[in-house]
């Protein structure tokens, strides 16, 4: 797959390029319904697979940085569609596109620099300004412009509607479990690993402890059953999300015990897949509860 920022010369346009456009936060089995859908038309047809997405979402371009927790940055989005056998990545800067109208845009950029003959979109796509434009739109537009539309219904997991937003709304409510049945794997976050209190080892359940970003998505407040993976090697571990109320703590952090590893990780960057939430964030009566409830935990984990 070849990835490409904001060069048009870079796409492999001339012979006609089939394109899904959309912002494929977190590649969710919708997604995957969509891009499948284009990579049979693109072979079909002859023409050169083309995912298009922007640089930043709209939503924190028109409404202001952080303003939407992303399931997927960038390098994570990049790695997931490089596993879709597409020919071409595109990432178009939001900001340049967003004063288009509808017709501008399919008109100026999709066909005119990209040469789209396809184009793969759900029922509920927009695009142009104000997210003025829609399907009967575009259909409207590829009869003047001479391009084809396949269209991608809904997708349902158990009566669910697979959508971002949805697998969204689960981990921040921390059903972590029904968004890896959306996202068709667990969600995971990537970080360097933070000096912290060293509380943890004190009580024989050392930790890897990252302070999460303002704009990022994290579950809610609790301890999950995870995995963690070190220089690609995947470990148990039970990971907590919160303050650490039982010691005063006031600052938010994902700490994590990776269970059987004794190495250390301070600096290094680690991935934590979160697979079912355990239990509440608790606050103990004593240092001594707090070690018990972490054996139990480890033993929820292990079982």
């Amino acid at each position: 797959m070849n990835t490409v920022w904001y060069d048009y010369s870079k796409v492999q346009s001339r012979n006609g390029t089939a394109i899904a456009m959309g912002n494929f936060d977190g590649l969710h089995k919708g997604h995957m319904k969509l891009l499948s859908m284009l990579m049979d038309v693109s072979q079909d047809n002859g023409l050169h697979s083309v995912a298009y997405t922007f640089d930043a979402h709209p939503i924190n371009v028109i409404k202001g940085e952080n303003t939407l927790k992303l399931i997927a940055d960038n390098d994570y989005k990049q790695e997931l569609l490089s596993n879709c056998n597409l020919d071409t990545l595109f990432f178009e800067k939001f900001e340049d596109v967003k004063d288009l109208s509808p017709e501008e845009f399919v008109r100026d950029v999709l066909v005119g620099k990209l040469n789209m003959k396809v184009a793969v979109v759900g029922l509920h796509n927009h695009y142009g300004k104000n997210s003025e434009g829609d399907v009967k739109l575009l259909r409207e537009l590829g009869q003047k412009y001479g391009f084809l539309v396949y269209m991608i219904k809904p997708y349902y997991v158990d009566d669910v509607l697979c959508s971002s937003t949805k697998i969204r709304a689960l981990i921040e409510e921390g059903n972590v479990e029904m968004a890896a049945e959306l996202l068709g794997r667990p969600f995971k976050i990537t970080k360097p690993v933070v000096v912290g209190k060293k509380l943890g080892k004190e009580l024989g359940y050392p930790t890897a402890n990252m302070i999460p970003e303002p704009g990022q998505l994290i579950p809610k407040d609790g301890v999950y059953a995870s995995n963690t993976y070190i220089d690609g090697t995947a470990y148990k571990s039970i990971t907590n999300v919160g303050c650490d109320p039982t010691v005063g703590g006031n600052t938010l952090q994902v700490e994590t015990h990776i269970i059987g590893f004794d190495g250390d990780v301070y600096n290094e960057t680690l991935e934590i897949e979160f697979l079912y939430k355990i239990r509440d964030e608790q606050k103990f009566g004593s240092l001594d509860e707090l070690k018990a409830q972490l054996a139990e935990d480890e033993r929820v984990r292990l079982s």
